[in-house]
């Protein structure tokens, strides 16, 4: 049976009449010849229509098969082999694969559909004959078996249908189907109940599955139309008390209509309770954008939520804030930090005009840089390094280590330091912390200064700058920097640039932490930045938008996960929570108020703990005794919101080595008969290629018969003699 992958293609065949047309159009007129002799008329065509006829028709035959063949290939055909629906009287090998994702917790009619997958996956196994060997698994972020392996207890196999409730992950569609390979050992039927939702099932391949016969059973036959919250976002990711936050919320609406919704926004613990309105394309996202206050320090758990549908699962989505405590700045120089002529001393003045008071949530401590205390090192949440300064040793495997570990750096290069400075923090980081640039020689501008040249405002560091009444960062004048040769791999990481392109500012990544590059200085002798208003703002972005880069929660229900403790072992000695091995207890509680297993996978100045698969969606305390240590955030994975399915019908189109494939009803009654298919395109492409050389040949071995026109000559003098007079003298 012929068949075609993409059958809309076929309206290609219209352009079969195109070669018709054009015949139509462009054929040869009659002409009238006024003269009286029939017979020249009859020798000169006579006996030759019929012949040119044949082949005319014959080209545009030729022609018409040719766009035919085309049409038809472009709609991919292919020869389906048909088969009957399996003998269901004898004993069968049989797995039966239940999809219990996120998505099938979908009402329809008020009842669930994995409720309907339940149902009909037990009319199954009620109808197989004595002697049946069956499974039943249930499709998740890992398959789940009722029993381990085939099993002829058939009443376990129900029970375990009876007692099962769809679950908050997603759907690994592959693993299933592998998983039922395995049991079956490559021979037998694999019964598949769920909706088909794209996300989890358009990538499957069911190639090596050449030795089933699967029956597909959708259970929605209409897409469910939902609204999901599919991300929520905070900026800074850890602010400090009293700070502006921003959250950005993002909505998909997997619905054929354009929808108005609600977003509410809730931190139960800060007294934040915000509302907005989005407005939403049909199948595509929108951002929402609330902005609050940090409240005090400490860990909350907020939530943003929308209007319940009939896919409530993702209808919330929880988010954590961790509010920090006032931002340890260590400003590291060896220049005096009390003198104006210093870069340190602006720098220090920038981030806190008062030594009284912190300004915006920052404490700065300056130390020069061999005097600085391993507390002051091991404390700091932001290095500042200001030329001239020379770390010992100890002092780079500090910064190196706590950069990598989560820690700001921020460098300003000047001096005859600067060179051996970035050489020393790439080695005592192992390369982890090094800038996209190479410093080669120091200059000094001519008087005026040097304008900053190609400046990057779109985000990033400078992005506060974006608009002209932030500032123009183009008065800005530096009167001594390095000449630097820039890693072209690595300029996304270069904000700013002098005129002969070398890097003035750039960003880079450096383990968990960032590390920020000013090939420039502070000093009133090298820059005028000391005594523009802009510097402080330029600073506290600077400082803020590392903040803004850290690691953000994208934990989702079913997959394992970690999660990391701040405290150290020794605070919760006192709660007596220590274990065998002599540190601490940690314990996990899940939304319920259930443990979840938790393993050490590393310990230091922050304890790493590896957790076994959240079981649902919410926040999970992480606890030593009575203490409250830190909250980890788990959520529904955001593929779960696009509720779009693939037709089971193009699931079906294997190979010629892939399975036997049917779509069936609820009754198991045959939709559509499973087939191996052998691409016919080869055929039609050979057909079309004939067609084309039968058409050349036509057209170069026969050709028309020449007309022969009457001359004037064959005439007769005395009418020749007349036609002449009549031009000459129209009224004769």
């Amino acid at each position: 049976m012929l068949t075609f992958v993409l059958p809309w293609m076929l309206i290609g065949l219209g352009a079969v009449s195109l070669p018709i047309v054009i015949h139509l159009l462009t054929r040869a007129r009659s002409r009238r010849i006024a003269l009286p002799t029939y017979k020249l008329l009859v020798e000169s065509g006579g006996g030759l229509q019929a012949v040119d006829r044949l082949r005319t028709f014959l080209v545009l035959l030729t022609r018409a098969v040719l766009v035919a063949a085309l049409a038809v290939m472009f709609a991919q055909p292919f020869l389906a082999e048909r088969r009957a629906v399996a003998d269901t009287e004898a004993p069968r090998r049989v797995v039966l694969l239940v999809d219990a994702s996120a998505s099938m917790r979908a009402n329809r009619a008020g009842v669930p559909l994995f409720g309907d997958a339940r149902a009909q996956a037990a009319d199954v196994l009620r109808g197989l004959s004595p002697g049946s060997a069956a499974a039943v698994v249930f499709i998740g972020a890992t398959p789940k078996p009722v029993l381990p392996a085939l099993s002829r207890n058939l009443a376990a196999l129900h029970e375990g249908l009876e007692q099962a409730a769809p679950t908050y992950e997603s759907a690994d569609a592959q693993a299933a189907l592998a998983l039922a390979n395995r049991m079956l050992e490559g021979q037998g039927d694999v019964f598949v109940f769920s909706d088909f939702q794209r996300t989890n099932w358009a990538a499957a391949d069911l190639a090596d599955l050449g030795g089933l016969r699967l029956y597909l059973r959708p259970i929605a036959d209409r897409p469910v139309e939902n609204v999901g919250i599919t991300d929520a976002r905070l900026s800074p990711l850890e602010p400090v008390a009293g700070e502006a936050v921003q959250l950005t919320c993002t909505l998909f609406n997997a619905t054929p209509a354009a929808r108005r919704q609600t977003v509410r926004l809730d931190i139960p613990g800060a007294g934040v309770s915000q509302e907005a309105e989005a407005a939403l394309q049909p199948y595509a996202s929108a951002d929402v954008t609330f902005t609050f206050t940090a409240p005090g320090v400490g860990t909350l758990v907020g939530k943003v939520s929308t209007d319940p549908d009939v896919l409530d699962i993702d209808d919330e989505r929880t988010f954590r804030l961790r509010v920090a405590p006032a931002l340890k700045v260590l400003v590291l120089s060896d220049a005096d930090a009390d003198s104006p002529a210093s870069g340190a001393f602006y720098v220090t003045k920038a981030l806190a005009p008062s030594r009284s008071s912190s300004a915006s949530g920052i404490e700065v401590t300056h130390r020069l840089s061999q005097q600085a205390d391993r507390v002051s090192l091991e404390s700091a949440d932001v290095f500042v390094l200001v030329s001239p300064v020379t770390l010992s040793g100890q002092t780079l495997e500090v910064i190196a280590r706590r950069v990598t570990e989560g820690a700001q750096l921020v460098t300003m290069l000047d001096g005859s330091t600067a060179p051996a400075t970035v050489t020393a923090l790439a080695g005592a980081s192992r390369g982890a912390v090094t800038p996209p640039f190479e410093l080669t020689r120091a200059i000094a501008s001519p008087r005026g200064g040097e304008a900053l040249g190609a400046l990057v405002t779109s985000h990033g560091p400078l992005s506060i700058f974006d608009s002209p009444d932030q500032g123009d960062l183009q008065l800005l004048r530096v009167h001594r920097r390095y000449l630097s040769q820039n890693d072209t791999s690595r300029g996304s990481e270069v904000f700013a640039q002098y005129a002969d392109g070398s890097a003035a500012l750039s960003r880079s990544p450096a383990g968990r932490g960032a590390a920020v590059f000013c090939n420039f200085s502070v000093a009133p002798d090298a820059s005028n930045l000391a005594g523009s208003p802009l510097f402080p703002v330029m600073l506290h972005e600077l400082l803020r938008d590392l903040r803004r880069g850290g690691q953000r929660e994208t934990n989702t229900v079913g997959v394992p996960w970690q999660v990391e403790v701040s405290a150290p072992d020794e605070v919760n000695a006192a709660d007596g929570q220590i274990n065998a091995n002599g540190g601490t207890a940690y314990r996990v509680v899940n939304p319920d108020g259930d443990e979840l297993s938790a393993t050490v996978l590393s310990r230091g100045r922050t304890t790493r703990l590896a957790l076994s698969p959240a079981p649902r969606p919410g926040g999970y305390e992480v606890r030593a005794g009575d203490r409250l240590l830190e909250v980890g955030v788990v959520n529904v994975d955001a593929a779960e919101s696009d509720t779009r399915f693939v037709d089971a019908g193009d699931l079906a189109l294997t190979g010629a080595d892939g399975p036997v494939v049917d779509v069936v009803s609820a009754g198991s009654d045959l939709v559509r008969a499973g087939s191996k298919r052998a691409n016919a395109w080869p055929w039609l492409l050979g057909i079309a290629a004939a067609a084309l050389a039968v058409e050349m040949l036509l057209l170069t071995l026969w050709r028309k018969s020449p007309q022969r026109a009457p001359a004037d000559t064959h005439r007769p003098r005395s009418m020749a003699a007349a036609d002449a007079r009549r031009r000459r003298d129209p009224q004769w």
